[in-house]
């Protein structure tokens, strides 16, 4: 299972928000439960795997004591 976060908006205009987040066994089953789980009328709906995620600034880094330095 990999979870995804869910970016989305209704109008260009409008930035890209964080719907929620979702556990899925692969891409597709993930944008099948988007679609399910964030109905409506989108212009786009985005699903950024948490493994792909790379902080700079972040719970991670700042608990290892290096908030605001770059590797």
């Amino acid at each position: 299972m990999s979870r995804y976060w869910v970016f989305g908006r209704r109008r260009y205009a409008d930035p890209l928000e964080q719907q929620g987040v979702l556990e899925a066994p692969d891409e597709d089953s993930a944008r099948q439960e988007a679609h399910s789980r964030f109905p409506g009328e989108w212009v786009e709906l985005v699903l950024v795997p948490e493994s792909e995620v790379h902080w700079v600034l972040g719970p991670t880094r700042e608990a290892q004591g290096v908030a605001g330095q770059v590797d």
